[in-house]
């Protein structure tokens, strides 16, 4: 591709400019189309980009500094410039669904998973351009002090930090502390907490503006007098995935919360007196605490303490490892260490941080150095104040008067995968983009392959919005006609017939009034319908390239003095079709020309394993069910009479399904949905072979290894 500066600033200008310098590629040309258009048009000076670098596993954050550029007789002809912010930060930093995201094999995208946390790290790059800010040390020590009395009063601690979270304005950062896996099978809130989980909603990769506004809402829920922080130099945070500091309820011990509020008083005594006794304590609480890696038990200590403790975390122990190393050497840096060790290492810090030989003075300067150490090198740095994301990528919670809602509301690609899609990133990538370019796709596959379920995720993709009211459902069935869809006469209240638009006349009216904004119309079971009867001179006007005036056509129910009519740009519809129902014909070849199709397959594979195990279900359960079915699956295949498009999908023993019931940590959930669903459904398959349907039930049940 030569200069794209000459090329017509509009996608389909760009659709013709590759496809006619890759005429043997036009698989890819869409995709390859609106990379180079974004590159050129979307991209805006001031906008942060994030470059990951696969090989070393480690990322570049800078900002857009210009406008885009041809450089002709280089490897690379197209430029923007970037002034790096972070020229080099581990991917380490990031939670698993961030790293996810940034994993995404798409050359150009937009971050929405992962923005919190690069916003964090930005706010964080900020420190490093102004003198070193610890006025938060009272604070964290006084919500110490505060949270003493409700070691007896955990309801009502819990309370006050639900009360915290409506004061904060940020309702959503407090989510995580709602989805603990219950003894009784529910998934809900927290009802018992230990003091160091309390720091977390603060402590997490979040924007520095969160945490204040959080840190703000603890002052007032715990009547702490000392002044809530709005910076936060040289604390350490927890992963977003991993924040809490005891296990699920179903996992963890019953007196797992009472160890750490033992470990909490021992670390408070042992800060007011060293005596040997409150010495004792501290390793003794420290050991009955520990239940893995103990990292963020030493980041608790420091939270509650930081003029006493010192974090082991990760990047405490690089800077110490590869800077300090006759320090590093009297200490025990590993993952997992025992009390003796963390006093030791304790006394250790503090024995040095009080000798000239240290450029530090307390913990946290030390704690300041270590981050600055692992993620910013000896390059240039941008001055804080203008490091500014652009006005079209600000999200709702950049500004005080923002809603939970709005910023909530929220969803991208990297949603649906943590909603649980087992599909590659990629794939939904190319759905997203298909559905972009071509207005029209439809999901097919097996019985319990999720095409509704992602078909309306897709959808709340589209319009960047959970659960969007942007999005109009419906089902076809045989008996659906033109007029139940697109418009005819009905019965009216004054039992007159009057004309009334369907649901995508409606969803068109609502996509024109609203050209900036995306509408989605998800029909299920598309291939039960007429198309021709259904959609009539519709299935026209749905082809991507007729969604203007000049291709505008007459409707068969008009109104008096309407024109032509023709389907908004910004409307697109996803349907959904059941490749195994007998009772259908093939899809009519007409709307098939105008659909993308994608195949969806049973996906038992490691991402469903690790999803359902992480929802508590038990775990040789789960390998046994994905053998089985994966093995059935391939009976089914191979039978002459039916084929691949009738294996049976996954989400027959996903959760969702069986959450509800209370069975989901027991062999009973797996066998319920065997007898109730898919025995039926073999006994569909096979019915003239009901030895061969009884036997791989039989196989299906067996509760043996």
């Amino acid at each position: 591709m030569s200069d794209l500066q000459v090329v017509a600033a509009t996608r389909d200008a760009f659709r013709s400019a590759v496809a006619s310098a890759y005429p043997d590629e036009q698989s890819s040309n869409a995709a390859s189309a609106g990379t180079l258009y974004r590159f050129v048009h979307e991209i805006a000076e001031g906008d942060i980009i994030v470059s990951p670098n696969r090989a070393d596993r480690t990322l570049r954050i800078g900002r857009v500094s210009g406008p885009y550029e041809y450089r002709a007789g280089t490897p690379y002809h197209h430029w923007r410039p970037v002034q790096w912010l972070i020229p080099k930060i581990t991917r380490d930093e990031f939670s698993e669904a961030a790293q996810n995201e940034l994993s995404s094999a798409t050359t150009l995208f937009r971050l929405r998973t992962s923005r919190p946390e690069i916003e964090h790290l930005l706010d964080r790059g900020r420190s490093m351009n102004r003198a070193a800010d610890f006025s938060w040390m009272p604070f964290y020590s006084e919500l110490a002090d505060s949270l003493v009395p409700y070691r007896d009063r955990r309801d009502e601690l819990l309370e006050r930090i639900w009360d915290a979270a409506k004061r904060s304005g940020s309702e959503r950062l407090f989510r995580y502390l709602q989805t603990d896996h219950r003894l009784d099978g529910t998934i809900g809130p927290l009802t018992d907490i230990d003091p160091f989980t309390v720091y977390s909603p603060f402590n997490r990769g979040i924007t520095d503006a969160n945490r204040a506004q959080i840190a703000a809402a603890y002052r007032a829920a715990l009547d702490i007098t000392t002044p809530a922080p709005v910076t936060f130099d040289g604390i350490p945070v927890v992963n977003n995935m991993n924040s809490w500091f005891i296990r699920w309820e179903v996992d963890r011990a019953d007196d797992a919360v009472d160890l750490l509020w033992d470990l909490f008083e021992a670390e408070l005594a042992y800060a007011e007196s060293r005596s040997e006794a409150n010495r004792e304590r501290l390793i003794t609480a420290f050991d009955a605490a520990a239940t893995g890696q103990t990292r963020m038990l030493t980041m608790g200590a420091y939270w509650v303490r930081p003029e006493t403790f010192t974090a082991f975390d990760g990047v405490n122990v690089n800077l110490l490892a590869n800077k300090y190393g006759d320090v590093a050497a009297q200490l025990n840096l590993k993952g997992k260490i025992s009390g003796e060790d963390f006093l030791a290492n304790t006394e250790t810090i503090s024995t040095w941080l009080s000798s000239p030989d240290s450029p530090f003075d307390i913990p946290p300067e030390l704690s300041l150095s270590a981050w600055h150490f692992q993620s910013i090198s000896d390059a240039p740095q941008a001055p804080a104040d203008d490091i500014t994301a652009a006005a079209d990528v600000e999200s709702a919670d950049d500004g005080p008067e923002a809603t939970a809602r709005e910023v909530a509301s929220e969803y991208a690609v990297a949603d649906i995968i943590a909603d649980g899609s087992f599909l590659d990133i990629q794939l939904l990538e190319s759905m997203i983009e298909a559905v972009k370019s071509k207005k029209n796709i439809v999901l097919q596959g097996p019985p319990g392959t999720g095409k509704t379920w992602l078909a309306r995720r897709l959808g709340w993709v589209l319009c960047n919005e959970r659960q969007s009211d942007r999005i109009t459902l419906l089902q076809f069935h045989p008996s659906m006609s033109y007029e139940d869809f697109v418009r005819g006469f009905r019965p009216g209240s004054d039992g007159r017939l009057t004309l009334i638009d369907g649901p995508l006349l409606t969803a068109a009216r609502n996509a024109r009034q609203d050209p900036e904004r995306d509408y989605v119309v998800v029909i299920e079971e598309i291939n039960r319908g007429n198309p021709a009867q259904i959609f009539g001179e519709m299935l026209t006007l749905l082809e991507h390239d007729k969604r203007d005036p000049e291709n505008a056509l007459n409707l068969a129910y008009p109104r008096d003095g309407e024109g032509p009519f023709h389907l908004p740009s910004n409307l697109h519809l996803i349907g959904t079709m059941n490749v195994a129902d007998r009772s259908l014909a093939l899809v009519d070849m007409a709307l098939r020309r105008r659909f993308a199709f994608f195949n969806l397959e049973p996906e038992y594979n490691d991402a469903w394993r690790e999803f359902v195990i992480e929802r508590g279900y038990d775990e040789s359960v789960v390998d046994r069910i994905a053998v089985r079915m994966t093995n059935l699956n391939e009976v089914i295949a191979a039978d002459p009479n039916l084929g691949k498009d009738y294996c049976i999908g996954h989400s027959y023993f996903t959760p969702g399904s069986v959450a509800a019931s209370g069975e989901n940590f027991s062999e009973r959930w797996s066998l319920r949905v065997i007898q109730s669903e898919i025995a039926p459904l073999l006994g569909e398959y096979w019915f003239d072979k009901p030895q061969l349907a009884k036997d791989q039930l039989e196989i299906l049940r067996n509760t043996s290894s």
